[in-house]
């Protein structure tokens, strides 16, 4: 294969789908990924949706999606071991302890490879061995309070979105490790926590939540919306739309389009600044009133003309019609079983070393198990640097979704110098909101810019300055700083940066071995390009919304951005693959990645079960297609469990602590046809007793348990698993004061831990990167500053 990763040798021996996930990425961009399987194959070749709804070794559609540019060996014990020396990558998803053979292995290959583990809790803490699924983790992290609507039950993420996530997760840090092995020879050991991923993408919010000083139930997304009101998704004629009309500039012409000039023309709501300190409920339901006789792409389309910002909820069989989507070239043949079908391809385009797809997902035992010795790491002790020490990032990334996927390199090591303008600041310093109650400080000098716990969540480690790009001098600056900088990196709207003369040309004229990296909500080519979007409406247009929700069928968008963090996690994948390309041939290249396909991926299954099924997926609660029990419990105490036995023994063990002896349930398809009455005995029984009494009772099955964590506790007072991993760590920051914030979902065994730095204020490094890179004086600078060119205040 031909690929940024050709002639990378990853052997998986992943049962997970994180695990599974986060190698066929390695063999996206050309590694060699051989996944060794039992006899009876891998598990996910039992995991539906499945050809014809029919079980077979080949018809599981989620195995033909996650194992593609694979080959599949079945071997023994001394061909694993030769196997397993051969390879540069390995990736495990089990936690495997003293006397387990595969450990000896492992640790023979112990600083000449690296052993990429993905598992539910990491290998190290309390939790560490413990069972854990979607379920388990949406409760514990907290997405399980923020989708729930009030009066209803917790809720989870749609079914495969931990095994997606914490797998792009796994590929970053995975890359990462192998991109410092290839600089120094060092192996390394990755252990990635999939409930760490997860929590990393809700996180902000509760952030948000412990500065404000109050319950965030009274203002933010934990339990917010009923069931059956509008909002954030509203029924049109032919299905729900999102509208963020929060940001809306042109209200007046919005609503004039939409028939409500009485709400257009109230002052309250006109001035975008100050909109959400409002009572919005009024335009809330007027908009309902509005469009439920509309065509929602009609409505969708004119709003776009006025720059308003809106998402239309599309199904998977929309998706594969989509016109942006095919001519973004998004979608790619598989075949399962002998038939084909489209699929989501690559999450992120990158110019010169693309995602290919060239094999499909192999039958099992196809290949010999070639164990032809390689070039092994030499493991120096002197490599003892962070794998990206060096590397140098300039990014104009804003909100979330581009900030942390910078945020993601700064923590591996890069130098991330982050833009901003004086005039406009990044908007999640908050817009002009006042300093928050909850670090409100009178003994020290604070700005509101510096005080948003949105912002200061995802821009840990990195340095900030501000440049007037729309000042000829300021542009200057730009350009002369470009040589020093490996990465240039932006989610600007499409003709932002060209605007200003940035194109991956112009830079290599200053730099011709950079990589360019671009993230939008629809990328820079096709019909809806230069639309305005966020995490809100991409959420609906990839898809996503579709098969989010309760089992009513009733799609929903989640309840905070998942999006965002979603495509942060590919962008940082996507400038890692670049650098590694860039490390083997000198070469830099353009990256493109838009949100909507970013999210897109993350459905592949479902899309491939419209394919080949022509099924459209819908809602599914927290059931799962295959697994029972699988859902969420109320108990004595007022809390709420999360219950799985994704196995019959770990259901026997589960049963007899119950107390449940029915032959009706001793398979799993018996579980399942009797599901409503498995799950009425099961609650009777968690309703006498205490959440964390249940889940200190089934533990010890194996079965996948879990208390709902009270969602600020989860972050204000983290749990020992997350501080003993140091995936919660206390950061001061000079103006709100020391909290637990959420650091990087991984740990590394050969890279020592350095310390978090804050967020930075607001220009706060102008002075020193301006002094640094070009040798501007102090008095220089002050002259800048006086023109507004740079500095630490807004404009």
């Amino acid at each position: 294969m031909s690929g940024a990763l050709a002639g990378v040798r990853v052997v998986d021996l992943s049962d997970r789908m994180s695990g599974a996930y986060a190698a066929r990425m390695f063999g996206d961009y050309g590694a060699e990924v051989i996944m060794v399987e039992p006899p009876e194959g891998s598990a996910l070749r039992r995991e539906p949706p499945f050809a014809d709804d029919e079980r077979g070794e080949n018809n599981s559609l989620l195995h033909a999606y996650l194992n593609w540019n694979k080959r599949s060996a079945v071997v023994d014990d001394a061909d694993l071991r030769k196997l397993l020396l051969s390879a540069d990558v390995v990736v495990t998803t089990r936690v495997h302890g003293p006397g387990d053979a595969l450990a000896d292995i492992l640790s023979e290959i112990a600083g000449r490879a690296v052993h990429l583990s993905v598992t539910p809790h990491g290998l190290t803490g309390p939790l560490a061995g413990r069972s854990g699924n979607n379920l388990t983790h949406c409760a514990r992290c907290g997405w399980s309070n923020i989708n729930r609507l009030q009066e209803e039950p917790p809720l989870q993420l749609p079914l495969r979105q931990t095994g997606y996530t914490a797998g792009v997760a796994a590929y970053v840090a995975g890359v990462a490790a192998y991109y410092r092995m290839a600089a120094t020879g060092q192996g390394e050991r990755v252990d990635v926590s999939e409930l760490e991923a997860m929590a990393s993408t809700n996180a902000p919010w509760a952030i948000v939540g412990i500065f404000s000083g109050s319950e965030y139930m009274e203002f933010g997304p934990t339990g917010r919306r009923r069931h059956g009101n509008p909002g954030p998704l509203w029924q049109t004629r032919n299905g729900p739309i999102n509208f963020g009309f929060g940001d809306w500039a042109r209200w007046r012409e919005a609503m004039t389009y939409l028939g409500l000039e009485d709400i257009g023309t109230d002052e309250r709501y006109e001035p975008v600044l100050g909109r959400y300190q409002q009572d919005l409920r009024p335009v809330v339901g007027a908009l309902a009133e509005s469009v439920a006789t509309r065509d929602k792409w009609d409505v969708f389309n004119r709003l776009a003309e006025l720059r308003c910002i809106s998402g239309v909820v599309q199904n998977t069989e929309e998706l594969l019609g989509s016109d942006q989507l095919k001519e973004r070239s998004f979608f790619v043949d598989t075949e399962v079983n002998g038939r084909v079908a489209r699929a989501p391809g690559a999450a992120v385009s990158l110019s010169d070393t693309p995602f290919e797809l060239q094999r499909k997902a192999p039958t099992l035992g196809e290949f010999p198990g070639d164990s032809s010795s390689r070039k092994l790491s030499q493991n120096p002790e002197s490599a003892t640097g962070a794998p990206l020490a060096g590397v140098r990032i300039l990014t104009f990334t804003q909100a979330w979704s581009g900030t942390f996927g910078t945020e993601l390199l700064a923590f591996l090591g890069a130098d991330v110098v982050q833009v901003e303008g004086r005039r406009r600041p990044d908007v999640w310093r908050g817009a002009g909101a006042p300093i928050p109650q909850g670090v409100l400080n009178p003994d020290i000098e604070q700005s509101p810019l510096n005080t948003n716990g949105m912002f200061n969540s995802v821009n840990h480690c990195k340095r900030a300055i501000t440049l007037d790009m729309s000042h000829p001098r300021g542009l200057e600056l730009f350009w002369e700083m470009v040589p020093k900088f490996d990465v240039i990196a932006e989610n600007f709207s499409p003709h932002v940066m060209s605007s200003w003369g940035i194109t991956l040309e112009t830079l290599r004229e200053k730099r011709p071995d950079v990589i360019f990296a671009s993230l939008s909500g629809y990328g820079h080519q096709g019909p809806l390009a230069e639309n305005p979007a966020n995490g809100a409406t991409t959420e609906p247009m990839s898809g996503l919304s579709s098969i989010h929700g309760y089992d009513d069928g009733q799609p929903m968008n989640t309840g905070g951005l998942y999006p965002d963090p979603v495509t942060g996690y590919y962008f940082a994948a996507a400038i890692l693959t670049a650098l590694v390309h860039r490390q083997h041939t000198g070469e830099g290249q353009r990256i493109d990645e838009a949100m909507m396909e970013g999210v897109a991926v993350q459905i592949g299954d479902a899309i491939l079960d419209y394919g080949i099924n022509g099924r459209i997926q819908a809602p599914q609660g927290n059931r799962h297609p295959a697994v029972a029990p699988h859902n969420y419990y109320r108990t004595a105490d007022e809390g709420w469990v999360a219950i799985a036995a994704e196995t019959d023994a770990q259901w026997r063990g589960v049963a007899a602590c119950m107390g449940i002896a029915d032959e009706r349930y001793e398979s799993m398809s018996g579980r399942k046809a009797h599901e409503p009455d498995l799950d009425k005995e099961i609650s009777a029984w968690c309703q006498q007793r205490a959440a964390e009494d249940i889940d200190r009772e089934l533990a010890a099955t194996g079965a996948c348990v879990a208390v709902l964590a009270g969602y600020l506790d989860a972050y204000r007072h983290p749990v020992e698993q997350f501080r003993h991993r140091s995936y919660m760590q206390m950061v001061e920051h000079p103006e709100t004061g020391k909290h637990f914030m959420p650091t990087m979902p991984w740990t590394m065994t050969h890279t020592p831990a350095e310390k978090i730095s804050p967020a930075p204020c607001f220009g706060q490094h102008s002075r020193e990167v301006l002094a640094e890179e070009l040798g501007i004086s102090d008095d220089e600078y002050l002259d800048l500053e006086r023109r507004g060119i740079t500095g630490t205040t807004r404009l």
